[in-house]
């Protein structure tokens, strides 16, 4: 397997094996890379999921949210399709995960919610695969990765000229097209997307359109040297009641939030080999994001006034580093260290208006962080495998930060059986909402704090599944809040977080595969009897995909959401129900350019919600079809 450049690493197969739609998974185990290391590898036992574009294609989803749900430790809250997606990973707040388009990071500092990322933006027909790891990362990627890691990845390209388009239409409205053309572009290759996507209105109030063009050249010029360039351009515009409004079952006042945003990002890699022992890899990535939003405020009770904001953001990041690799038997040793810089500027002309008063809410600020880091690797085999790695961020106006990272596993079996185990440190500095902004915003916050352990077992059995199963515990430390009593931001709570993930997957013949994944998390809020919100205790699922005959595929996809806290202006805090949803999508290759999907969301008609007052979508059907040229 040939290497990847140096921000995409290549480590561990999946936790949870059976997310990967494939009869062997075992089989497949030396293919899965994911992203959470800078080595050029394929270490086993680190914790790591990917979904691939086989599963992609097969689940059916209509959104990148729904793909998620299946993947163990993962919890998403998403109150209709123009409503922000919120992913909490392991219990932690959805401004902890790290998140990376094509290894460029798009998390928005600018923003109210702390610098999380609306990740609806992204079409399933763009990417070829989603990483995600687990575990504080910030020995690898800085600040911001508290809780973890997701990398959404475009097609490389390569082989033969092709072109495929594909369009889509479903009930409440509902429409998709996309186009994908890719290639060969001389020893290297080149890819190209572009989708244009109405979500319809599922959800009374609750829209979304996005368009965006996406492509990736790879480039292997003579020398050992090999080059990425990437781009990607987004266009978004939504309408939701506002959040903790009640939605269209409880809100008072009937007007909308009104958003929309334009994302630009451009990337290039390269890792240049100099011999069979050392190389040296760099990147440079730029990211551009202007986002609006005017809401109308929440009555009555706590009153939110009508609000707004146009937030502008720009990151420049760039990277060097050198690897060295030595081998003496099975035994097998790399290590790789090097620097990287990157500056962040963000504006924002908020408001709030109170009435008679419509008060500013505007800041600008800008900070440049340098990293320093090293990363090493030994592993003898399919028995040992020891990873660590160490960083030192200096940022800007806040004291220098170290991280750090270990790992271990051991198989006594060749791999048959895997146990492993995992230690991390991770910090993430105050976003620029939190310490500029007029109204609720303390210039002297500290970062956020984490640090984190996992053990786990994967057992195979045979060539026919997996058995995984991962305890973990968290701590968080240094939470920026809200306090009420002086209505800015403040450094307060202290949160732990454990629990269990379990995922399989069995092949009980070469038609059907079963794949199935609970979670397990129990959230304390240190010295408070106060419990966060919109964290269930419990969720599972179960997936099962038949494949009677050639060409033909049936999957059904089974997702179980846990009883959980929220709250409304209008209700206060109420306890949702627990929830199940069946999803349907059955394929049919008419030839080896024709297919046609017909999806169905919510095939039982469950109702339930995820946020107070706002219903779930209901049955939703959606007929698909795929048309291949060339290749």
């Amino acid at each position: 397997m040939a290497a990847e450049p140096a921000w995409r690493a290549v480590c561990a197969p999946l936790l949870a094996l059976g997310l990967v739609g494939a009869p062997t998974p075992a089989a497949a185990v030396d293919e899965m890379v994911v992203t959470g290391t800078r080595l050029a590898a394929t270490p086993a036992g680190l914790p790591g999921t990917v979904l691939d574009r086989e599963l992609i294609d097969a689940r059916g989803d209509s959104g990148v949210a729904d793909l998620l749900r299946a993947v163990p430790g993962v919890h998403l809250v998403q109150p209709g399709a123009g409503g922000v997606s919120q992913l909490f990973m392991r219990g932690s707040e959805p401004n902890f995960t790290v998140f990376l388009v094509d290894g460029i990071k798009v998390n928005d500092p600018t923003n109210t919610r702390g610098g999380s990322f609306d990740f609806a933006s992204l079409s399933l027909a763009d990417l070829e695969r989603i990483e995600i790891v687990r575990g504080p990362e910030s020995s690898i990627y800085g600040s911001d990765g508290l809780a973890g890691v997701i990398n959404f990845i475009s097609p490389a390209g390569g082989g033969p000229l092709a072109a495929a388009v594909e369009g889509e239409a479903g009930g409440d409205g509902y429409r998709r097209a996309s186009l994908q053309l890719g290639g060969a572009a001389g020893d290297g290759g080149f890819s190209l997307q572009a989708t244009s996507r109405d979500d319809g209105e599922a959800v009374p109030g609750s829209t979304y359109e996005a368009d965006g063009v996406s492509g990736r050249l790879r480039l292997l010029p003579a020398g050992g040297l090999v080059a990425n360039l990437y781009g990607r351009y987004a266009d978004t515009r939504s309408t939701s009641f506002p959040e903790q409004s009640g939605g269209p079952e409880q809100a008072v006042l009937r007007s909308l939030d009104q958003a929309s945003a334009r994302d630009y990002a451009l990337g290039a890699d390269f890792d240049w080999s100099l011999g069979p022992r050392w190389s040296i890899q760099g990147q440079a990535s730029h990211y551009d994001r202007d986002g609006r939003y005017d809401s109308p405020g929440i009555y009555p009770g706590d009153q939110v006034p009508p609000n707004g904001a146009r937030n502008e953001l720009q990151r420049d990041h760039a990277a060097l580093r050198t690897t060295l690799a030595a081998s003496a038997g099975r035994a097998t040793l790399a290590a790789t260290a090097g620097a990287d810089f990157q500056h962040e500027s963000g504006e924002s002309d908020g408001y709030v208006d109170f009435g008679p008063v419509r008060m500013p809410n505007a800041f600008s600020l800008e900070r440049d962080t340098v990293g320093l880091f090293v990363e090493g690797r030994l592993q003898a085999g399919e028995t040992w495998l020891l990873q660590a790695s160490l960083r030192r961020d200096d940022a800007e106006g806040f004291a220098a930060e170290t991280t750090g990272r270990l790992g271990a596993s051991y198989s006594p079996n060749d791999g048959r059986t895997r146990l492993r185990a995992d230690w991390g440190t991770a910090f993430k500095l105050p976003s620029f909402f939190a310490l500029g902004s007029p109204l609720v915003g303390e210039p002297g916050l500290r970062p956020e704090k984490s640090r984190g352990a996992e053990a786990g077992i994967v057992q195979r059995l045979g060539s026919a599944g997996e058995l995984a199963l991962t305890l973990f515990d968290y701590e968080f430390e240094d939470l920026i809040d809200l306090d009420p009593a002086t209505f800015r931001n403040v450094n307060r709570d202290r949160v732990t977080s454990h629990g269990a993930e379990l995922g399989a997957s069995l092949a009980l013949s070469p038609a059907l595969v079963l794949r199935a994944h609970v979670t397990w998390t129990d959230i304390d809020v240190e010295q408070s009897d106060r419990e966060l919100l919109q964290r269930p205790d419990w969720r599972g699922g179960l997936s099962a995909r038949w494949s009677p005959a050639q060409g033909w595929s049936l999957d059904l996809d089974w997702l179980y959401v846990g009883e959980s806290l929220d709250y409304a202006i209008p209700t206060g805090e109420q306890t949702l129900g627990a929830w199940n949803r069946l999803d349907l999508n059955l394929a049919w290759s008419v030839t080896a350019r024709l297919r046609l999907a017909l999806a169905i969301d919510n095939l039982l008609d469950a109702g339930y919600q995820e946020a107070i007052g706002f219903p779930a979508a209901g049955f939703r059907p959606r007929l698909s079809l795929r048309y291949r040229f060339g290749g």
